[in-house]
C-alpha cells in the first residue's frame, strides 16, 4: 500500500540520526553520530546537540590541565583561534573563561505524563525484546511488538482508561495513519522523530534488530520494527494525554553566522598539538639502535591492530630477535565459529562482513578422553545451573533454596570479595576438574551432503544458512589474501605466530567490549587457529607457491591468544614446534614482555600494586568489584598504515592502531583500499565512541557502572531509568569524577604510501571522502617515493605535514605520552 510504504520511509528517515546498537554480549564500537556522518563534523555535532542535547566539545575542566602541561600547544591554539575568526581565544585564560560560560543545550528530562510515557514504553520494550533473562517470557511476541502489547496492555493498571485499548486497530500502520495521517509530511516526521529520540537507546537497538532481519535468532521469537514502536508510543501518548514538544528547530541562516564555539577551537588545538607531535616523531631519523630490526628475525608475531597490542609489540621486540606485524584480529577469515561443546555458532568477523562459512572446532585426536570428560562435565554443570536458576526464580522453591544454601553463598561471596585471586583459582580448578580444557583444532574441510555430493552441506541455525567448512580454493584464497594484506609474502621466519586477543574480567556486562571488535566482539583465538591451520596445510602451501608465495619447509605457523587484561600470551599446543629451541625462547620472551607490558599498564591503573605488576593485573581481572579491570582502547588517537620500521623505534604509549602494509608489494593500490575502507573505518567507530562517551557520558555514554541494571539479556538501564544505555560506561573513560583517562581527540590516519595511490583510493570510495572531507578523520601521507610528508585538508588540498617550527610538546624521552589523569 503506497501510504504504508511512505510511512515506513518517513519513520526510517526520522530514525536515521540514531546509530544502531548491538547487544552487550557482542558489543561493537560505533560512532553514536553515524547517521550524521554525511554532514561536516561541526554541523553534525550541532545537529546532535539539537536532537539529543549533550556537549560535543571538551569543557573547561578538560582543557585547562591540557593547556597547563603543554598537551595543548599555544602555537596550535593560536592557529585554531585564527582559523575560526576567534583571535581572542588564542589567550588561554580567555579560552577557559569562554568555555566556562559557553551554553550547551542539555537534554531535558521528561516530566509528568511524558515521563510515564517513557517509563511504560521502556517497560514493554524490555519485556518484548527479552533474550532469555526473564523467567516468565512475554506471551504472543511472535505477533510483533504492537499486536502483542495490544493484547496484554489492557491488564496494565498503570495505563489510564485501558479499556480503550480494545478499540485500537489491529494493524500498527492503520493506527499511525489515524493519528498522523491528516498532518503535512514535515509535521508528521517531526512528531515521529520526537518519539524516537525520546528513547534513543531502545530505538538504537531496534534499528540493529531490523537491519539484522532473519539473521538474528530472536527475530523469529519477537519480530521487531520501528513501525510497531511508533504505534505503541502514539497509542500510549493518547491514553496518557501526552503531546510531546517538537524537537528544537534546526539552526537557521542567522544562527549559522554565529561565532565558532570556544569548545571547537579548544578541540582542534588539542588535536593538532597531538598530531604534530606524532608526525614529528614519525619523520625523525630513526636511532642507530634500530638497525638490528632489519635482520632476519627468529620469529614473526602477528597481532591485532588494537592499540593495546602496540604495548606488547614494543616490549616483545625489545627482548630479542622477534618481528611483529599488525593485522585486523579476525586474520582475514570471515567465518562463523562453533566452539567445541557449544550448540550455537557466532560470527567471528567484522560487522561490515556477513560470514558464509561455519568452522567447527574439534578436539585433537590425542585429547579424545579429555573431550568425553569435557562433554559429560558440561552436561552436569548445565543441568546444575538450570536447577539453581529454577529454584532461585520459583515462587515457592526460592525460600527453601536460600535457607539451604545461604551459608555456602555467603562464604563464596566473602572469598570473592576478600581474596579474588584465590577465589578465581579455586573456581577455575573446580571447573577444570569437572569440565577439563580440551585442545582443539578447526575443522576446515568442506562437508558435502551425502545424497548430493555437488551441494554444500549447510548448517541451519540462527536463521541463516552457513556452509560447513571451506573448499580447497577458498582455503587458498583466504590464506593468500591474509598474507598479502599484512605484507608477509616473503622472508618467512622459522616461527610465525598469529595472536588473537580477548579480555579477562568477572561480573562485567561490558566484558565483550574488551574482546576483539574485528571478531564481532568475541575472542580472537579461533581465527588465529584457523589461519595457522590453513598455512600449515601442504595443499594450501602448494597453491600459494603457484601464486608466487613460497613458504620455506622449516616455517611453522602457530596460534596464540593475548589476554589484554593480564598481558599473558597463551600459545596453542603444537607438537611440531614444541621441540624447537626457538619455541622455548619465544615462550620465555613472551613472559618477559608480559611483565614489562603489565608494569606499563599498572602505571595508569589507579590503586594497582606497582611492586608486582603481574599480580596486580591478575587481581583486577579476578576482582568482581573492579569497575576498571583494564583501560581497553582509551587514549586511541591515530591509525598508522605502514612498515614496522616506521614505528619500531618509537614509544607510542598504547594510543595507536598499527596496521602493517608493504607499499612496494601493492602496485595497483587494492590492498591499501582494503585497509582504509575496513580496518580504518572500524578504528573511526572506536575513536568516535570514546570521543563522545568522554565529552558527555550522560548523553552518549552508558553512565556509571555502579547504577547499571541488566535488562532483557541485551543491555543495561541507568538505575531505574526507562532507556537502554548505549556507549561506554563512565569508568571506561574516566579515572574518577573530574578526571578523564581518554583524551577526546578525533582520529588521524597516517599512511606510508605514494600520495597518488592514496588519492586514487579516496576517489574510488565515497566512505573515505566522507570521513576525510567532513572532518571525522584527519589524513597524513608519508610518501616513500618522494620522501615528502603531506597533510590533506578537508577541501582535498595537500599541504606540508609539518610547519617550520614544531610545537613545543615533545616529551623529553621522545615518547608519545599516553593520556594521564586530568583534573577537571
Amino acid at each position: 500500500m503506497p501510504e504504508t510504504a511512505r510511512l515506513l520511509a518517513e519513520i526510517e528517515a526520522a530514525a536515521a540520526c540514531i546509530a544502531p546498537w548491538r547487544p552487550l554480549h557482542t558489543m561493537i564500537a560505533i560512532n553514536p553520530l553515524q547517521g550524521l556522518e554525511d554532514l561536516p563534523f561541526e554541523a553534525a555535532t550541532a545537529e546532535a546537540a539539537r536532537l539529543f542535547g549533550g556537549r560535543p566539545w571538551p569543557d573547561a575542566g578538560m582543557v585547562a590541565p591540557a593547556l597547563a602541561d603543554g598537551r595543548i600547544s599555544t602555537t596550535m591554539l593560536t592557529v585554531a583561534a585564527l582559523r575560526h575568526g576567534r583571535p581572542e581565544l588564542a589567550d588561554p585564560d580567555r579560552l577557559i573563561k569562554a568555555l566556562r560560560h559557553e551554553v550547551v543545550p542539555g537534554r531535558q528530562a521528561a516530566i509528568g505524563a511524558a515521563a510515564d510515557l517513557d517509563r511504560l514504553t521502556g517497560f514493554w520494550l524490555a519485556a518484548f525484546l527479552d533474550q532469555g533473562q526473564a523467567t516468565w517470557a512475554m506471551p504472543d511476541r511472535e505477533l510483533g511488538f504492537y499486536r502483542a502489547w495490544r493484547r496484554l496492555a489492557r491488564h496494565d493498571r498503570a495505563i489510564p482508561d485501558r479499556r480503550r485499548i480494545d478499540r485500537l486497530p489491529d494493524d500498527p500502520a492503520v493506527l499511525v495513519h489515524q493519528r498522523l495521517g491528516g498532518l503535512d509530511a514535515a509535521t508528521r516526521e517531526d512528531i515521529i522523530r520526537a518519539h524516537l529520540v525520546a528513547l534513543p537507546g531502545w530505538v538504537a537497538h531496534l534499528r540493529w534488530r531490523v537491519a539484522e532481519g532473519g539473521h538474528h535468532p530472536w527475530n523469529a521469537v519477537a519480530p521487531a520494527s520501528l513501525l510497531d514502536y511508533v504505534a505503541v508510543r502514539l497509542a500510549l501518548a493518547d491514553l496518557l494525554g501526552v503531546t510531546l514538544p517538537p524537537v528544537a528547530a534546526p539552526a537557521g541562516p542567522a544562527d549559522r553566522r554565529l561565532r565558532a564555539p570556544a569548545g571547537l577551537v579548544a578541540l582542534e588545538a588539542w588535536e593538532e598539538s597531538h598530531r604534530q607531535r606524532l608526525l614529528t616523531m614519525l619523520t625523525s631519523t630513526p636511532p642507530a639502535a634500530d638497525a638490528g630490526g632489519s635482520a632476519q628475525p627468529l620469529g614473526q608475531i602477528v597481532l591485532c591492530i588494537d592499540v593495546r597490542s602496540e604495548v606488547l609489540r614494543r616490549h616483545l621486540e625489545a627482548t630479542g630477535p622477534w618481528a611483529t606485524l599488525g593485522f585486523a584480529g579476525f586474520f582475514g577469515v570471515p567465518v562463523a565459529v562453533r566452539p567445541f561443546g557449544e550448540d550455537d555458532p557466532h560470527a567471528s568477523c567484522p560487522v561490515l562482513l556477513r560470514p558464509r562459512h561455519l568452522v567447527d572446532e574439534h578436539p585433537l585426536p590425542e585429547a579424545a578422553d579429555l573431550a568425553v570428560r569435557h562433554l559429560a562435565g558440561r552436561r552436569r554443570l548445565g543441568g546444575l545451573k538450570s536447577l539453581v536458576k529454577e529454584l532461585k526464580a520459583g515462587v515457592a522453591g526460592s525460600f527453601g533454596y536460600i535457607e539451604a544454601t545461604g551459608l555456602v553463598h555467603g562464604a563464596a561471596m566473602m572469598l570473592r570479595t576478600l581474596t579474588p585471586r584465590l577465589a578465581e583459582r579455586l573456581s577455575t580448578g573446580f571447573g577444570r576438574a569437572v569440565m577439563p580444557e580440551v585442545p582443539v583444532a578447526p575443522g576446515l574441510d568442506l562437508h558435502h551432503d551425502h545424497d548430493h555430493d555437488h551441494d554444500h552441506h549447510h548448517h541451519h541455525g540462527d536463521a541463516e544458512d552457513l556452509i560447513l567448512g571451506l573448499s580447497p580454493a577458498e582455503q587458498a584464497f583466504f590464506a593468500e589474501g591474509a598474507l598479502r594484506v599484512m605484507g608477509l609474502t616473503k622472508g618467512f621466519a622459522e616461527l610465525v605466530v598469529f595472536c588473537g586477543h580477548g579480555g579477562h574480567t568477572v561480573n562485567n556486562v561490558f566484558a565483550s567490549g574488551l574482546d576483539c571488535g574485528a571478531c564481532g566482539g568475541n575472542r580472537g583465538g579461533p581465527n588465529a587457529r584457523i589461519l595457522a591451520a590453513l598455512l600449515n596445510a601442504p595443499a594450501v602451501r602448494a597453491a600459494l607457491a603457484e601464486r608466487g608465495i613460497v613458504i620455506p619447509e622449516i616455517t611453522r605457523f602457530l596460534s596464540a591468544e593475548h589476554d589484554t587484561t593480564t598481558d599473558r600470551v597463551a600459545l596453542d599446543p603444537d607438537p611440531v614446534a614444541a621441540s624447537r629451541q626457538s619455541f622455548r625462547r619465544l615462550q620465555a620472551d613472551l613472559d618477559r614482555a608480559r611483565r614489562a607490558a603489565a608494569a606499563e599498564r599498572v602505571s595508569h591503573l589507579t590503586g594497582a600494586d606497582a611492586v608486582d605488576p603481574v599480580r596486580a593485573v591478575e587481581k583486577r581481572a579476578a576482582d568482581w568489584s573492579e569497575v576498571r579491570p583494564e583501560w581497553a582502547l582509551a587514549g586511541n588517537a591515530a591509525f598508522i598504515v605502514g612498515d614496522r620500521a616506521l614505528t619500531r623505534h618509537l614509544d607510542l604509549g598504547g594510543r595507536t592502531f598499527l596496521h602493517s602494509y608493504d607499499w612496494q608489494a601493492d602496485a595497483d593500490g587494492r590492498l591499501l583500499e582494503v585497509i582504509l575502507t575496513a580496518p580504518m573505518v572500524v578504528a573511526e567507530w572506536i575513536n568516535t565512541q570514546y570521543l563522545f562517551s568522554t565529552l558527555d557520558n550522560d548523553t552518549w555514554g552508558a553512565g556509571s557502572k555502579t547504577i547499571h541494571d541488566p535488562v532483557a539479556g541485551l543491555g543495561v538501564l541507568k538505575g531505574n531509568g526507562p532507556d537502554l544505555a548505549v556507549g561506554l560506561p563512565l569508568q571506561s573513560v574516566m579515572v574518577a569524577d573530574g578526571q578523564i583517562r581518554h583524551e577526546p581527540l578525533r582520529l588521524m590516519a597516517v599512511v606510508q604510501a605514494p600520495r597518488t595511490r592514496v588519492e586514487a583510493a579516496i576517489e574510488r570510495h565515497a566512505v573515505l571522502s566522507t570521513l576525510f572531507d567532513n572532518g571525522w578523520v584527519a589524513l597524513a601521507v608519508l610518501d616513500p617515493e618522494t620522501g615528502c610528508s603531506w597533510r590533506r585538508d578537508r577541501s582535498g588540498t595537500w599541504i606540508e605535514a609539518l610547519p617550520e617550527q614544531a610545537p613545543e610538546v615533545m616529551s623529553e624521552t621522545g615518547a608519545l605520552a599516553s593520556a594521564t589523569p586530568i583534573p577537571a
